[in-house]
């Protein structure tokens, strides 16, 4: 039986800044820590042979979020940034925000970018593609109607405020 959607994991060039970043802008708190070196056991479950790394286990509104940052093997692949949400694979991750502008304007102060053009006007879905430092898309979106209400996710009964504004 599946329990629950656990995870998505995030690979970056810098771990403490990536903390950092998911903290201040979305809430995320630190709840353990993760890693491995070459020859333990998490190099066959992932199939990354010679790997080592190190990283973090978030939890957040109604979510955790792995952080890591690998020594080794070297990157084989196009970086993030490089990457359109259009590519095949998991592309973007999406965060209900109750104001997308506010929002959108602390990303970039963060150090995000931009992707996409805020909407203009009431009548459109208000959202906005942007990239946190590492060039993973981040969508800032409000919430479009109420079938999509968070609260509606089995064993989510309110929603908090994590969001670590400073």
């Amino acid at each position: 039986m599946i329990l629950a959607f656990a995870h998505p994991a995030i690979v970056v060039t810098d771990l403490e800044r990536a903390r950092e970043f998911y903290e201040r802008m979305f809430g995320f708190r630190v709840i353990g820590h993760e890693g491995w070196e070459p020859g333990s056991p998490s190099e066959k479950v992932t199939g990354a042979a010679g790997s080592s790394c190190r990283g973090y286990y978030l939890a957040g509104h109604n979510c955790f979020l792995e952080l890591f940052e690998f020594d080794q093997p070297a990157q084989t692949s196009a970086p993030p940034g490089q990457l359109m949400p259009h590519e095949p694979g998991i592309r973007h991750l999406a965060f209900y925000v109750d104001d997308v502008r506010a929002e959108y304007e602390r990303l970039l102060a963060l150090g995000g970018e931009v992707l996409g053009e805020l909407p203009e006007g009431d009548s459109v879905p208000m959202a906005i593609y942007c990239r946190d430092p590492f060039g993973n898309i981040i969508e800032l979106c409000r919430v479009p109607n109420d079938a999509e209400q968070p609260t509606s996710l089995p064993g989510v009964d309110k929603l908090g405020d994590y969001t670590g504004r400073d």
